[in-house]
Formats: structure tokens, sequence, C-alpha cells
């Protein structure tokens, strides 16, 4: 019995060398796909901000009175109807194709958006101006589609209808997550970027 025992022990140690090996690679490439997946929601959640702070981003399509729409102004930002320029925080919770994994391929993000207007006189909370889900379609430029601007035949569409109107169901839940669709974490960002 003992001689069986002492054959197979060596058989067992390669076989848990092995076990380890396979586990550590398995780790290791899973590690940098997640390396590499947070990394492609931080560039993606930088295009989405961009294209929200844009001075020229089209929110209003159809309506050339919107604040902040006139690209001949010369501003830097885009402003609030009241004149003060919004910054935005964002934090992305999707993008088509799913299996994407850089930026080159992605064609929409969908993130969390908050922005807040930033000027003399103006405090946080109150300077809070738009907040909820977005989709961004890359190209160029990025084209914003807010839930906000959908369903404009539909005077009887409620913000959840325009929200799944504008998110496809595999990223709803993640759109529709937080009370009064306001990321709490983005909240933070925006907070401290704006009280800098």
């Amino acid at each position: 019995m003992a001689a069986v025992d002492a054959q197979r022990r060596p058989a067992m140690r390669w076989a848990v060398v092995a076990a380890v090996a396979v586990l550590a690679v398995v780790l290791a490439a899973g590690g940098a796909l997640l390396v590499t997946r947070d990394g492609l929601d931080e560039q993606l959640g930088r295009r989405v901000v961009a294209a929200l702070e844009r001075p020229d981003a089209d929110l209003n399509a159809g309506d050339d009175q919107h604040a902040g729409h006139d690209p001949a102004s010369g501003a830097t930002r885009r402003v609030s109807p009241d004149g003060h320029e919004l910054r935005c925080a964002t934090e992305v919770f999707g993008h088509e194709p799913v299996d994407a994994t850089s930026v080159e391929e992605v064609t929409v993000v969908y993130a969390h958006r908050m922005c807040a207007a930033v000027g003399p006189g103006l405090v946080w909370p109150d300077s809070i101006r738009e907040t909820g889900p977005v989709a961004v379609r890359l190209g160029i430029p990025d084209t914003l589609v807010l839930p906000e601007r959908s369903l404009l035949d539909d005077p009887d569409a409620n913000y959840v209808e325009r929200i799944r109107s504008v998110v496809p169901q595999p990223f709803r839940d993640a759109a529709l997550a937080f009370r009064d669709y306001v990321d709490p974490d983005v909240a933070q960002d925006l907070q401290d970027l704006v009280e800098d």
C-alpha cells in the first residue's frame, strides 16, 4: 500500500503544479481583460464628457435657439440656458458592440451623466442642470441621444419610457438602477469637479 502511495505522489504533485499554472494563466488573462475593460470605459467616459460639454452639442435638434448651440459664439464649453458654462461627469454602463476592446470598435456608448453650471455665485447642488442616462453615437462628431429628446411625438411618454427608447434591453437595468436616475458616484465626481 505504501509503495502505491509513493508512486502516486509525484503524479499528484505534477497535477497540482499543472492546476496552479492553469489557474495562474486564467487569473492573469482575466486581470488583463479587466484592466483593458476599465481602461476602455475610462476612455469612453472621456468621449461622453467631451460630447456633453462641446459648445455645438446638438441637444435640441431643430431648435437653434438652444443655449450653447451656436458654434460661432466662440464658447469653449456648452452653456446652460442661464448662460453659465457646463461641466459634466459620467460613468459608462455599457457599449455596443459589447465585445469591443478598443474605442475604435465601439459604435454607441451608454452612460450615466450629470452636468452642472459653473461660475460665480453657483453652489452645489443648486448648480445641477442635467442628470440621467445618455447614449452617444461615436463618430465625427459624436452624437448625443438624450432620453428627454426622444418620443417627442408622444406627449404622454414618461421619462422611463423615453429612457427605454434610447437604451436597449441589455443595458436598461443599469440605466434605471438609481433613484431619480442619479448615479451617486457620478454625482460625487461632479461635485468634486465643480467645487475644486
